[in-house]
This record gives C-alpha cells, structure tokens and sequence, in this order.
C-alpha cells in the first residue's frame, strides 16, 4: 500500500500516520499490540525510514502509541491530556477571555457534579473526602489554588464518564492561573470549604440536583470574588505552563 498518493496534498508521513490511525480505529491493531519494526512498516507502505520515523512520532503524539523500549512500540489508548493541552494552547491562540472561560465553567460544572453524585464510587468518594481534609488544613495560597484544582478534577473523574473528563481538562488547565490570582489577592478559603463540603455531602448521599446546584453556587461565588479583587474579569486567559509540542 503505497501511501504517495499524487492528488493528496498531505505529506507522506501524515497519509502514513492517518493510514495506521484508521487502522487502529477500525480495531485490525488493538491496545497493546505491537507495531512492526521501522522496517517491516517501510517494506509494507511503500515508503522510506525517514517517513516511517516521522508518522511515527505523529502517533506518539496524540498516545495511539507509545514505547516500551528503544525499539518496541505498542498500540495504546489516549489518557486525554494528550487533546486537552493542544485544545488549551488553541484557546489561549484565540485569546478567549477570563469570562468566556467562566461561561463555559458555568454550563459545565454543574453537570459533572450532578454525574458525580449518580456514578460516584466509593474510593471515589474517599479520596474527595481527603481533598477536603487537606483543604481545611491548607497554610499557603499556592497550596489552596492546588488542592481546589484537585477537587475539581476528582469530582470530574467522579462522573466515570471519559467524554467529560477529556472535554473538562483542557478548562481546568487554563482555569488554574485564574484559580491562583484570586486566592492570592482575597481570602477565600472559607467559601470555598464550605462549596466543596456541600458538594461532597450531596454526591454522597446520590443527590444530584443538590450537586448541580452548590456546583453552580461556587462557580459564581468565584466570580464574584474576582470581580471584588479588582481583577480584569475580560483579559485573555494564560496556561500555567505549555505542555511540549
């Protein structure tokens, strides 16, 4: 199968990657099979070693595969950061705002939460309640600023539910820097508990709509204080750090 195709403007380690991506979407390659050499993928497409190693590094890219050693890689399932982050980096390109970011946490929280109170395991539920635990005995604001980040990725790993956690992730990335501006200009370590405790008792007790409702308590609650901190609730929004390219 040779993958120089004439009237395809890709170049031919891109059409090599896609070829083995639809591949291991159709399920002829599965999670945890091993790729052939460098080799064997030239000889089979039809094209160089240059272009195998190239398509190669693509697919490493996006987590479709990963290497167990120099010279074995195995086909893998995408944790999602892989997506979130270059979803971040294009939201940050396009300049959307504090309050667009707001905005969209305003529409999503509030579901996730009300998941998490339906699909909550146990463990699950235990680890929010350690999060908690270690909020209340928070001493510093970067401290804070990271346990509160936690909580929201627990409540959202709490849904059990992939699509939320991949389309979740890359607001929580760019969400952090705002997260940490606000809690170093007011106190709101109190608010905060008392959202997250309220959150934690209804995902326990399998009430959603009380979930969605301190969910979207909390997240106007953080607007506010922005807003009373004096911080420019319309400026771009920034990363905490760029994932590598």
């Amino acid at each position: 199968m040779n993958t120089q195709d004439p009237v395809d403007p890709l170049p031919a380690y891109r059409q090599l990657a896609d070829q083995i991506a639809d591949q291991i979407l159709a399920g002829e390659i599965l999670p945890g099979n091993q790729l052939p050499s460098e080799t064997v993928l030239a000889q089979t497409y039809g094209v160089h070693r240059s272009t195998v190693r190239e398509g190669i590094r693509l697919l490493e890219e996006t987590g479709m595969l990963r290497r167990k050693s120099q010279k074995r890689l195995v086909v893998s399932i995408p944790d999602g950061s892989h997506l979130a982050g270059r979803t971040a980096q294009a939201l940050v390109m396009q300049q959307v705002t504090v309050r667009d970011l707001y905005q969209a946490n305003v529409a999503f929280d509030p579901v996730l939460a009300g998941q998490a109170a339906a699909n909550a395991s146990g463990t699950q539920i235990t680890r929010l309640h350690r999060n908690l635990r270690e909020t209340r005995l928070a001493s510093d604001h970067d401290e804070l600023a990271a346990l509160d980040a936690e909580f929201h990725l627990l409540v959202c790993e709490a849904t059990n539910n992939p699509i939320f956690q991949t389309m979740r992730q890359p607001l929580h990335d760019l969400f952090l820097p705002m997260v940490s501006d606000l809690v170093h200009q007011i106190d709101t370590s109190a608010r905060m508990i008392t959202a997250h405790e309220k959150i934690v008792a209804a995902i326990e007790v399998r009430d959603e709509s009380e979930a969605a409702t301190w969910a979207r308590r909390h997240i106007e609650d953080f607007k506010r204080g922005y807003l009373k901190a004096a911080l420019d609730f319309d400026k771009p929004v920034k990363m905490a750090r760029m994932r590598h390219l």
